[in-house]
């Protein structure tokens, strides 16, 4: 083909596409729609399709700063060799003498309905156990599941309260004081994760 044959089919091709036409948008998801009217300035493109909490707390982070992070809650749930399974729970609980004490309790759970029966643990266990009391529960068990729950405190009047499951988010909830926004997402399992937006 000639070069004046080549430059004619340019031309043509140009004509030819509607002056309105435009490129289709990404599709975005209804949960993603909901963050970005909470908090525009999450944007990110890697959450459009499908919001991933743990790429979603790490922007969370970068984009508010943290002045202080409080572990509210630890359960974890063990399995022995006889396959008798129990639940240990670190709870944070105000105090006078200091800004909270971590009580540890214990229950032996049921094979059939899974309920607790607490057991007995020595008192110097109770409150603020040290890790060396922690590690005797976790020696030869398997850990089945293990949850934690934190409150963090970030600049500007925000907070951000979110749980783990292992190292995967499941849950979380930023909150800023001054425009009375909550943004909750909770990672539904079969239905993926969902975020409403709540203006007060």
């Amino acid at each position: 083909m000639k070069k004046w044959e080549w430059g004619f089919l340019g031309i043509w091709l140009c004509l030819s596409i509607p002056a309105g036409a435009q490129v289709k948008e990404k599709p975005v998801s209804v949960s993603y729609e909901n963050l970005l009217s909470c908090y525009p300035e999450l944007k990110n493109e890697t959450l459009s399709l499908k919001v991933d909490l743990n790429l979603l707390k790490d922007e969370m982070d970068r984009r508010y700063v943290t002045t202080s992070s409080l572990l509210r809650y630890r359960q974890v749930i063990l399995k022995d060799g006889s396959g008798q399974e129990r639940r240990l729970k670190l709870a944070a609980k105000p105090s006078k003498k200091s800004k909270f004490n971590y009580i540890l309790s214990v229950e032996k759970l049921d094979a059939a309905t899974k309920a607790g029966t607490p057991l007995e643990i020595p008192s110097s266990q109770r409150i603020n156990p040290k890790q060396k009391d922690l590690d005797i529960y976790f020696l030869n068990n398997d850990i089945l599941e293990d949850e934690r729950s934190y409150f963090d405190t970030k600049l500007n009047g925000k907070t951000l309260s979110f749980k783990r499951q292992f190292q995967k988010v499941i849950e979380l909830e930023l909150m800023d004081v001054g425009t009375k926004k909550r943004l909750f997402c909770e990672d539904k399992k079969e239905l993926g994760v969902v975020c409403t937006c709540f203006h007060k």
